[in-house]
């Protein structure tokens, strides 16, 4: 999502794909090498798009999967007033996990 009014880019972040390191972040037991090197060049792109984004002046706010579904998730409202005052704080970047 784009906010050009706040200068700011919120990512929603798939736990597993981007191997947050939650209880939905596993490693299949089949193709490990495969799986890890697949997730770390996630993780990578992701520090890269960031890294630019950042250096063109915006923010970036990444709200993980788990804080959105299952047992973990934290309600509606409360993402929504994090967001919220991520948005209107200068706080260049910032995470919502379900933590």
């Amino acid at each position: 999502m784009v906010f050009p009014r706040f200068r700011a880019v919120i990512f929603v972040h798939g736990c597993y794909w981007h191997a947050h390191g939650c209880h939905r972040s596993t490693v299949p037991k089949s193709r490990q090498k495969f799986w890890t090197e697949k997730f770390a060049a996630n993780r990578t792109r992701d520090t890269r798009k960031e890294s630019l984004l950042r250096n063109e002046g915006w923010r970036v706010l990444i709200v993980w999967e788990c804080a959105l579904r299952g047992k973990s998730a934290r309600p509606v409202e409360a993402i929504a007033e994090k967001v919220t005052a991520w948005l209107k704080s200068s706080r260049p970047k910032g995470q919502i996990g379900n933590a």
